[in-house]
């Protein structure tokens, strides 16, 4: 069996170690030897038609990330390709930064940090506490798990919303239809989403949803800019419909110098980098050494998409 390995989230050492462990497997490095291989463990953004086409044995994709949107699934299925992600070698990384972004706004560390360059002893008075607070998160997956289990410790309530109904640890309720969701968005003080994009949750979170919620919600997102309707998410940072949001992603990407997001007070923004981590690669290796057993053994994938 022949894998092209792409070096990109994945570094040659940790090539090195899964070739080590995986002697029967001829790994592709090189470009312009990739084309006979049986499988890609590749970025998605990599994995256009026009280079997957020219893949005649391919049978396996196997992601070095969680997110599958941009992949053409139709596609793969008409080629009987199989597709797997890697879906939780970010989710902790990703559930830290949820954290740097609620707790930047809750105790005014921007602020603090101008104080230390003016040399200035000054208090500035908070206001909120996640503590006792109602957390609802839009997508309770792995990195919706993770984020539940740290809210927990810090003694919220937690909320969350998924497609099929499944009792899940840390979670106070769970909620399936468009109902409970509008509950999570009445009764929310801060509010995660953690969504995969897709047709269906393209904009999402609309102007109906920001009608429901409370002016002292805190709203983050760490999963994709389309799942909200961003004009919707800066009128109410405008007018104080909400007290602000923790962005990690937003459309377009990357954004524009002179986007108006930048200019907002109540908004702290990081480049779509949630996911880093100095122990990315190891937990991403372990994944691909996992699948790879399974795969060739002809066991089920648990992180298979199609």
């Amino acid at each position: 069996m022949k894998i092209w390995i792409e070096l990109n989230v994945l570094k040659e050492k940790h090539v090195n170690i899964l070739k080590e462990r995986h002697p029967e497997i001829e790994w592709i490095i090189d470009l312009d030897q990739r084309f006979d291989c049986d499988a890609i463990f590749a970025m998605p953004q990599t994995l256009k038609k026009e280079l997957l086409d020219q893949f005649k044995h391919l049978k396996w994709i196997q992601l070095l990330s969680a997110g599958y949107d941009t992949i053409d699934q139709q596609y793969l299925k008409e080629r009987n390709i199989v597709l797997s992600n890697a879906p939780d070698v970010y989710s902790i990384s990703i559930a830290e930064d949820v954290f740097s972004k609620i707790l930047l706004f809750n105790r005014h560390l921007e602020g603090y940090l101008q104080h230390m360059k003016e040399g200035l002893w000054k208090n500035i008075h908070v206001s909120h506490e996640i503590c006792e607070s109602t957390v609802g998160i839009i997508g309770a997956g792995s990195i919706g798990k993770e984020v539940a289990k740290r809210m927990k410790a810090f003694g919220a309530r937690v909320l969350g919303y998924k497609k099929t109904y499944e009792a899940l640890e840390n979670f106070d309720q769970i909620f399936t239809d468009q109902e409970g969701l509008n509950t999570i968005y009445q009764e929310s003080d801060y509010l995660i989403v953690t969504l995969p994009s897709s047709p269906q949750t393209k904009k999402m979170i609309g102007k109906e949803a920001f009608a429901l919620f409370k002016p002292s919600l805190l709203f983050i997102n760490v999963s994709r800019g389309d799942i909200v309707d961003q004009d919707v998410l800066i009128d109410a940072l405008i007018h104080d419909k909400i007290r602000g949001a923790g962005l990690d992603v937003m459309v377009p990407e990357p954004l524009p110098k002179d986007h108006i997001l930048w200019t907002l007070d109540n908004v702290f923004i990081t480049p779509h980098n949630s996911i880093g981590s100095p122990r990315i690669q190891d937990r991403l290796l372990h994944v691909l050494s996992m699948s790879l057993d399974r795969y060739v053994n002809h066991i089920e994938l648990p992180n298979k998409i199609i």
